[in-house]
């Protein structure tokens, strides 16, 4: 009895062994501050659904200036980290400049097609101060 709960168990494992890594398909959140302080920067969130191991797609996509405002513009964009080391981008979107603006969203079906498998992805959100950017990262494992 003992060895064939070894093998059922065994055979468990090789076959959990062998299957493709599910990925962690989820939402991210995530928020800068300006140099104002408080609640002054921005924000953005999206759902992350991994279609395979080179794309991932963004619903539910929103890019938000916080108030009060600080008079800088808000940018965010995809970003992933890839097995070869290197980071893929995905184009800079941005709210409307101001916090009383709508926000930038919500958008669908936007996808990061990249070259090589994807480790994590997430979004990037900056304050755009002009001559340099202050950012803030969120990631999910791909699986």
């Amino acid at each position: 009895m003992r060895t064939l709960g070894i093998a059922v168990a065994s055979a468990a494992m090789v076959a959990a062994g062998v299957s493709p890594a599910m990925a962690a398909d989820g939402h991210v959140y995530v928020h800068v501050v300006s140099p104002a302080g408080g609640d002054s920067g921005g924000s953005s969130y999206a759902d992350l659904d991994f279609k395979s191991a080179t794309q991932v797609v963004y619903n539910n996509w929103v890019i938000n200036d916080t108030c009060p405002g600080d008079g800088y513009r808000v940018i965010a964009r995809a970003r992933a980290l890839l097995s070869n080391g290197n980071w893929a981008y995905g184009a800079w979107h941005e709210d409307d400049g101001t916090c009383e603006s709508d926000a930038w969203g919500p958008y669908d079906n936007k996808e990061l097609n990249t070259s090589a498998s994807i480790v994590k992805a997430g979004i990037q959100v900056c304050v755009d101060l002009g001559p340099s950017l202050k950012c803030e990262n969120v990631y999910l494992p791909r699986g």
